[in-house]
């Protein structure tokens, strides 16, 4: 059995358990919703790993041309639920972010939380997602995609409480990255960069596509 098939397993079983603990930790929402002032109203939103949707339902309140991109089919049904309970567009996908389902420059946004950790080619990952933003077009207004990404990770000035969490959170099997360094190679611009959470444990970082 392949230890992807066993990732994915896992997510499926946990799913329900995994929704209900977002639903009702706010401190965990507040620190997913971190993205959503970098996503222009009317824009169209790519959210990989939504899980059971909390997230992405907030998105699509405001956002309908809002897509979700998830592994697990578990966590996907919970999102259908979700959104089908709330009354809102269902657009969801089941896929592997290294490897996009979309044409590219088919998004204005790519949204991410707690997701890039998880994904063992990250590289590869944050190349896909600048695939699909869109380019930037001056001659219509359009100033390039933007990619709002929150996720743990070590504190900058390495204090002992948040290292201490991103030592948990790579216990459990996730990565801790430079997601800056990841975008900029990946080519595109950092515009905003922020240390927030518990001890500064968590990132938000959002870049743009030139």
């Amino acid at each position: 059995m392949s230890s992807l098939f066993r990732l994915n397993r896992f997510y499926d079983q946990v799913a329900p358990i995994y929704a209900g603990a977002v639903q009702f930790l706010p401190v965990w929402r507040r620190y997913m919703q971190a993205v959503l002032p970098w996503i222009s109203p009317g824009a169209s939103v790519l959210e990989l790993g939504p899980g059971p949707g909390v997230l992405l339902a907030q998105i699509s309140q405001c956002q309908p041309l809002a897509t979700g991109l998830d592994r697990s089919r578990g966590m996907l049904r919970q999102a259908r639920r979700r959104l089908v309970r709330a009354g809102q567009p269902i657009r969801l996908v089941q896929g592997d972010g290294t490897c996009l389902p979309f044409p590219s420059q088919s998004f204005d946004c790519v949204a991410l939380t707690f997701t890039l950790s998880a994904v063992a080619d990250g590289e590869r990952a944050v190349q896909e997602m600048a695939r699909v933003l869109r380019r930037a077009d001056p001659s219509r207004g359009h100033a390039g995609g933007i990619l709002a990404l929150v996720d743990a990770g070590y504190p900058a000035d390495r204090n002992w409480a948040g290292s201490a969490l991103a030592r948990l959170w790579e216990s459990g099997g996730d990565r801790m990255r430079c997601e800056a360094a990841l975008v900029e190679a990946a080519g595109l611009c950092v515009i905003h960069q922020k240390e927030f959470g518990a001890f500064n444990s968590i990132h938000l970082m959002v870049a743009r596509r030139k």
